[in-house]
């Protein structure tokens, strides 16, 4: 196993360091297979960022190879974007020379300057960036290719500012656009699977991908029951605003169904079933280079003001205007609906917008600057109305850490518990030795914590935990095993 192990975290950087001549074969792919090569093009990003994920610690050009490797492959999908868009076809073989042209010239001449990703926000910035524009042209390319798609179909045309917006929103809310996504963020997710060592992260990573691929893919989009799905508890997994306005035909089974389920799910278990499992987000930020981005919660100025459980005075007020907003939008919805009142924004109904802007928009800025904001962003800054909501019941429920032994604790000089949280919450280790046990409002179940313990000292305790608690007061069973 070990020797298989090493293979395949090996077979990254061998990718790594033959990146140049790897573009160069995907250049003529583009040109003859224009959909296939997408998908090469994704596997080949997500291979690249596992090989700097691997040489995370050591200072290598390969960061900055990385970047021109990505600009080179944006450059090609935006010309073939374009060339869809506006039916350009002359210049079309002229622009990829220069592409050719660069990756020729850095195979008898390497970049020299050297750099660690973890030790460079503007790098681990311009990395996110190069690989999320990149994924942008080529989802827009393979929109404009195999579907009747709209570029400004989201918030209308109006001007220059509201055109870019709802240029980027049709591409980001693209099944396409999440079919890319997961395509590169898979590979990471993969590799993070392999290098778990507990059987219940690897199984919650599972059920994550798969919640991925049916929440955000299948069934918005290829799915039997697509056009019925608004009508079924739990699976307006984004909230309000997910499936359409507050319409009164599903208003009680589809939308408050979906809060009512996803409330008590997260009382027993945690908001971890929202944002460890079935959410978008953690799909995109727990793959092995993603979850390095943690750094940055400790080490940028934005992200230490986000540390520790307790909840900034500015995030209650966020998260209040954010929840109030929201409100007030979904009363103006379903009046509006009703034809009491006619209200739209830029054309949309309120909760539609709302939705829209922050998972199509302000989501994918706060992924793209991590290395400034930190990690885990959306939890941090009280801003996701649908996170906050399932935040509130899991601190609420059940849900909590325990340990073992405080003894463990108490002597422990390293702290990896504190520093594998992937949301900063940097106190976890003061009350395992005050009181044995660490609950927070921010607490999302990721697991890194148990992960990284030396002394598998963590465990999780949620309603499972208390029912074989009750179990065994009763003497049903002999002993209460805890989550690991």
């Amino acid at each position: 196993m070990n020797k298989i192990n090493k293979l395949i975290f090996s077979f990254p950087l061998k990718i790594l360091n033959k990146s140049y001549i790897l573009a160069l074969i995907i250049v003529p792919i583009t040109i003859f297979f224009p959909i296939p090569s997408v998908i090469f093009t994704l596997i080949f990003v997500g291979l690249l960022f596992q090989g700097l994920y691997l040489q995370r610690l050591m200072s290598t050009n390969k960061p900055y190879m990385v970047i021109e490797i990505l600009a080179i492959l944006s450059f090609i999908y935006a010309i073939l974007f374009f060339k869809e868009l506006y039916n350009l076809t002359n210049l079309i073989f002229l622009s990829y020379m220069i592409p050719v042209s660069l990756c020729i010239f850095r195979l008898r001449r390497e970049i020299r300057i050297k750099v660690s990703y973890l030790e460079n926000s503007k790098v681990a910035f311009l990395l996110l960036l190069s690989a999320f524009v990149l994924v942008w042209f080529a989802s827009g390319f393979l929109d404009l290719v195999t579907t009747t798609f709209s570029l400004f179909n989201q918030f209308g045309s109006f001007f220059i500012l509201l055109d870019a917006l709802s240029a980027f929103v049709s591409v980001t809310a693209s099944s396409w656009f999440m079919i890319s996504m997961g395509i590169w963020l898979g590979i990471l997710g993969i590799f993070r699977v392999i290098e778990y060592n507990k059987l219940e992260n690897k199984i919650r990573y599972l059920l994550m991908m798969f919640a991925y691929t049916f929440y955000s893919i299948y069934l918005p989009s290829f799915s039997p029951i697509s056009n019925q799905v608004q009508y079924i508890p739990y699976m307006w997994f984004n909230g309000l605003g997910t499936y359409g306005p507050v319409e009164p035909s599903y208003l009680f089974d589809g939308i408050i169904g979906t809060f009512v389920v996803t409330a008590v799910l997260s009382f027993m278990f945690g908001s971890r079933q929202i944002c460890s499992v079935t959410c978008t987000a953690p799909y995109m930020l727990q793959g092995t280079f993603l979850d390095s981005m943690k750094k940055y919660n400790r080490s940028s100025k934005i992200g230490r003001k986000t540390l520790t459980s307790r909840l900034n005075s500015w995030y209650k007020w966020v998260m209040i205007l954010t929840w109030s907003s929201l409100l007030v939008f979904a009363v103006l919805s379903y009046l509006d609906y009703e034809g009491i009142i006619t209200f739209s924004i830029l054309g949309n109904d309120p909760t539609v917008f709302y939705a829209s802007l922050y998972f199509n928009v302000i989501w994918y800025i706060q992924f793209m600057l991590m290395p400034f904001l930190g990690n885990y962003a959306c939890v941090n800054n009280g801003i996701c109305a649908w996170g906050s909501f399932n935040q509130l019941f899991g601190y609420l429920g059940f849900f909590k850490l325990k340990i073992k032994d405080p003894k463990q604790c108490l002597n422990c000089k390293t702290v990896d518990c504190a520093n594998a949280c992937p949301v900063g919450l940097t106190d976890m280790r003061a009350s395992f030795i005050k009181k044995g046990e660490f609950k927070s409002f921010k607490c999302i179940g990721v697991g890194d914590c148990i992960e990284a313990c030396p002394y598998n000292n963590i465990m999780f305790y949620d309603f499972r935990s208390w029912i074989r608690s009750k179990l065994n007061k009763k003497g049903i069973i002999k002993d209460s095993v805890e989550l690991h």
